[in-house]
């Protein structure tokens, strides 16, 4: 997964499920953020989901690259399967 490439589309509303990293991104900024999320993926001591499991994340980073990449180069820099890349190219059509 390049976590880079997917960091770059995070933004507050997309950290709502984590009241934690919420309240970290409004007291530290979303680049700290990002940092914890590079450096650390998944903390025992703060959970921290991984990007993948971000739903909203995922699909803001499919909507920005579909015309650019296609379903395998999204999986391979996101880190979904091709099938799961493929349903969200299929949810992104249907709105």
């Amino acid at each position: 997964m390049d976590r880079d490439f997917i960091l770059q589309y995070l933004k507050l509303e997309h950290l709502r499920g984590n009241s934690e990293l919420t309240e970290i991104a409004e007291h530290s900024g979303m680049e700290f953020v990002k940092e914890l999320l590079r450096e650390y993926p998944s903390m025992r001591v703060l959970y921290v989901p991984t990007l993948q499991r971000n739903r909203e994340l995922m699909l803001e980073v499919i909507r920005a690259n579909k015309d650019k990449m296609s379903p395998i180069q999204l999986a391979r820099k996101t880190g979904l399967s091709v099938k799961r890349v493929r349903l969200f190219l299929r949810e992104l059509e249907m709105k």
